[in-house]
């Protein structure tokens, strides 16, 4: 047996380090990981960057530009807690827009009767998502991918050949305006995300929800045995995140003062990258919600950044990629479900200086 696979947990070397681990992310270690790098960038931008933090207002005001991806992780985060994926969020947001759109320039309805029924529609979609995986059975990943065809299609024909345009100035307001206290500027989507994210903090960290969905990601099957009703938390998170996603379209709506069928195009990838930077596992039951929020600010100003300074949308999603390959990278060093070649690798990493070279073992042949 060769030393890569001998990977045994010797007391006196593995459990210290894995504790150690363990207590890094019990103890927010992440979290203020994260923290600590957004005053970093923040700083750093502000200190090289012109134009990046001139005055307390405009440096709020770049909020609005990143904002609406943040709403769409803290619905999305639910669902990968359980495990899952949706990849339907940026086909959601787009699909739930052009509805309200239409509803209030061909029906006449009030735009705000005709955004809550957007988000109404938003809750739908994402429960026809969770009746595709659970009562068809099919797989997170495949069951969202085929519903983004559709509602991308159906997006698509409702805008028709002129999508709405022209709203209200008080709805445009929610995407483009803000509210003056004393000498600041507090944009509106920044005084809609701060309650959510306190909202959906609370949720998933304070509530017996949340504790049902960390444990439907760690193990569904333990979950169903003790009790918890599987189907019943996975629809809610879809339900959540389908109406996160809309309301996203609806801000991204008051922001181009339209609504476009492929708004919602840019939503997906990065929602997913603020969620997994945040400390959340792609394999369900880890992760907390103040690592997403955190990790949106970090993204969304790294990204603003990056842009007032010059460099291409190109580089700076090379940047976003190399960033999220290097988070999970490290967080799996901290993990407490680290397996297959990253626990063959860390123990052949430790063997040597735990228990030496063993010069009279022969492997069998």
């Amino acid at each position: 047996m060769s030393a890569l696979s001998d990977i045994g947990t010797p007391a006196a070397t593995d459990a210290p380090m894995g504790r150690r681990r363990r207590r890094f992310l019990s103890m927010g270690g992440w979290e203020l990981s994260l923290l600590v790098l957004l005053v970093v960038v923040t700083t750093g931008f502000g200190l090289v960057v012109p134009g990046f933090f001139d005055d307390v207002s405009g440096f709020l005001a770049m909020s609005s530009n990143f904002l609406p991806f943040g709403i769409v992780a803290l619905g999305l985060s639910l669902v990968i807690f359980t495990g899952g994926i949706d990849l339907s969020v940026g086909a959601t947001a787009s699909l739930a827009a052009v509805v309200a759109a239409q509803l209030w320039a061909t029906m006449g309805l009030n735009i705000w009767v005709a955004s809550l029924l957007g988000l109404a529609m938003g809750g739908v979609l994402g429960a026809i998502n969770a009746a595709v995986i659970v009562f068809l059975r099919i797989e997170p990943l495949i069951a969202t991918l085929a519903t983004s065809f559709i509602y991308t299609s159906a997006a698509v024909a409702v805008a028709g050949d002129s999508p709405p345009s022209g709203f209200p100035d008080a709805f445009n307001n929610m995407g483009s305006g803000a509210l003056a206290l004393g000498s600041f500027q507090f944009p509106y989507q920044l005084l809609l995300f701060i309650p959510l994210a306190v909202i959906f903090w609370l949720l998933v960290g304070r509530s017996a929800f949340g504790r049902k969905l960390v444990t439907v990601g760690y193990n569904s099957e333990a979950a169903r045995y003790s009790g918890i009703r599987v189907p019943r938390v996975l629809a809610a998170a879809y339900v959540i995140s389908g109406m996160m996603a809309a309301l996203a379209g609806l801000v991204l709506s008051a922001y181009y003062s339209a609504a476009r069928a492929d708004m919602g195009d840019v939503l997906l990838l990065t929602t997913i990258a603020m969620v997994v930077l945040g400390g959340v596992s792609i394999f369900g039951g880890e992760g907390s919600m103040g690592g997403v929020i955190v990790a949106v600010l970090l993204l969304g100003l790294l990204r603003q950044g990056m842009l007032i300074a010059g460099f291409s949308d190109m580089v700076t999603s090379m940047l976003t990629g190399a960033i999220l390959i290097g988070s999970i990278a490290i967080r799996n060093v901290f993990s407490t479900r680290v397996g297959g070649f990253g626990k063959r690798l860390l123990a052949f990493i430790r063997r040597p200086a735990a228990a030496g070279p063993d010069t009279n073992r022969h492997d069998a042949p």
